[in-house]
């Protein structure tokens, strides 16, 4: 703890603005879509593939982004990463035209978000230690959560009322602030030499995660069914090959892109599985629930996100709260408590959903959601990335934002499918099905039923992930074994 007070304050300062651009680009993008295809002169199908390539370009460079602060340094990699990022905010806010708007926000932005993403995690966890750790990790994944539904209001306000290029002018000045401040960041220096990049564990886990995020994503599109098993498969082989071929590089005392022997570490493995649920349950919920309440009660994107206003000062308020109550409760507890509220608040949304839902209808339950989920987010990262020493943060860091990574495509693809057949299986019997490649889903003349059927059928399938996460929280240890 080299550092003064105000300094290591100012470290949570520069990773809580880089977290909040980071996830508000990429919500607003999401309820932005009609005025892009209007702007850029192309069709929703296209906006759509530039959505799924920013994915895969976060996905699949995750592991190759954190392992690059070995090379050049922890703060080099993020402030390098933040002018790329920066970069590609100016080239998207200029966009005239969808290719434009592709190498700005898909390609540069992407890169951008592989090197800063894993560096905040890093930061936090080499500026910080016990209580101070646990509330640096609890502010981190509070905003994170908070700015997805935060870029629905914001994003959704600006979109309806002036223009989304808007968003980028704030990410914009956010950037400047993160670099007038950047003289509070630590540098770490280099601990490898570029000769020992492992480029065929590069190879392998970039194309593995491509493989397998492409099938977790065509899982949406019901004409796509028939490579979906091709390319998850395909994916989960090429992973298995880069495990073992990482193993065998350790064992031959050579270079390796990722130290895969923490992976099965107890605590560090089910805090994996516990932040890929966090973030498919939440990333299932803010899919469905705008599709919901904008399709069927007419609702604008900014109307979306005042609906979903409870959820967020949940989320924002019990992510600090949780924090600071980890000094006297014993965090795993707190963990598993939020993971049950969660749960509780999933339970209470499933059957208030109709043609007749008005917002006050849902602020209980989403508000319910929002305390559960900020008591997960407040102990999730620390209970995962401190059961691993300091040595080997890069390579957690980068596996953690990796799986979370997954989370967020597994939810989309996975919750928004079960809503689908659920609505389908919910129609009177001889009706034909609505369902369109390419047109929204619930912008048909249906029946009250079939809207119940599919959000019950999503919020049960949710309620089963959580169900998941809380026995994977059952395997982290109250008082982790580093490895």
């Amino acid at each position: 703890m080299e550092q003064h007070r105000p300094s290591r304050w100012g470290v949570l300062l520069i990773v809580s603005l880089a977290v909040f651009i980071l996830v508000i680009d990429t919500s607003t993008m999401e309820v932005s879509i009609s005025a892009l295809v209007h702007d850029l002169d192309c069709d929703a199908s296209t906006i759509q593939t530039i959505i799924t390539i920013y994915t895969l370009v976060k996905a699949a460079f995750m592991l190759v982004g954190a392992k690059l602060q070995d090379f050049i340094g922890r703060k080099r990699a993020f402030l390098v990463g933040t002018a790329v990022y920066g970069a590609g905010v100016f080239t998207a806010a200029i966009s005239q035209n969808a290719a434009m708007f592709l190498l700005g926000w898909s390609i540069l932005e992407g890169i951008g978000s592989v090197l800063m993403l894993p560096a905040t995690v890093t930061f936090i966890t080499g500026t910080y230690e016990g209580r101070e750790r646990a509330f640096a990790f609890g502010v981190w994944g509070g905003i994170a959560a908070a700015a997805s539904i935060f870029g629905l209001v914001f994003g959704g306000y600006l979109t309806t009322n002036y223009s989304w290029r808007g968003v980028f002018a704030v990410e914009l000045v956010i950037l400047l602030i993160i670099f007038a401040l950047h003289r509070l960041l630590k540098e770490t220096r280099p601990n490898a030499s570029w000769k020992s990049f492992d480029a065929w564990g590069a190879l392998l886990s970039v194309l593995g995660l491509m493989s397998l995020v492409l099938g977790i994503l065509a899982v949406k599109e019901p004409a796509e069914w028939v490579i979906v098993p091709v390319l998850i498969s395909g994916g989960i082989l090429l992973l298995l090959g880069f495990y073992f071929w990482e193993r065998r590089q350790i064992r031959n005392a050579k270079g390796v892109l990722v130290d895969v022997t923490i992976v099965p570490t107890r605590s560090f493995l089910a805090g994996n599985v516990v932040a890929i649920g966090q973030k498919c349950v939440s990333a299932g919920f803010i899919f469905i629930f705008p599709l919901f309440y904008e399709m069927v009660t007419g609702a604008s994107a900014y109307e979306t996100g005042v609906a979903l206003l409870p959820m967020t000062l949940g989320v924002v308020v019990f992510s600090i709260l949780g924090a600071r109550l980890a000094s006297s409760v014993e965090p795993k507890h707190l963990l598993l408590l939020g993971i049950a509220v969660t749960g509780a608040g999933l339970a209470a949304l499933r059957d208030v959903f109709s043609l007749t839902t008005t917002a006050p209808d849902i602020f209980p339950g989403s508000l319910l959601l929002g305390i559960g989920l900020g008591l997960v987010l407040s102990q999730v990262s620390n209970l995962t990335l401190s059961s691993i020493r300091s040595e080997r943060q890069t390579d957690a860091s980068g596996i953690y934002n990796t799986t979370r990574q997954l989370g967020s495509s597994l939810g989309t693809a996975l919750i928004g499918i079960v809503l689908a057949i659920g609505f389908i299986r919910g129609l009177p019997s001889g009706q034909p099905s609505p369902y369109l490649p390419g047109q929204p889903l619930l912008s048909f003349g249906i029946s009250d039923a079939a809207v119940n059927q599919g959000m019950e059928w999503a919020f049960v399938t949710m309620i089963l992930v959580v169900i998941g996460m809380f026995i994977a929280g059952l395997f982290i240890q109250k008082t982790g074994k580093i490895a």
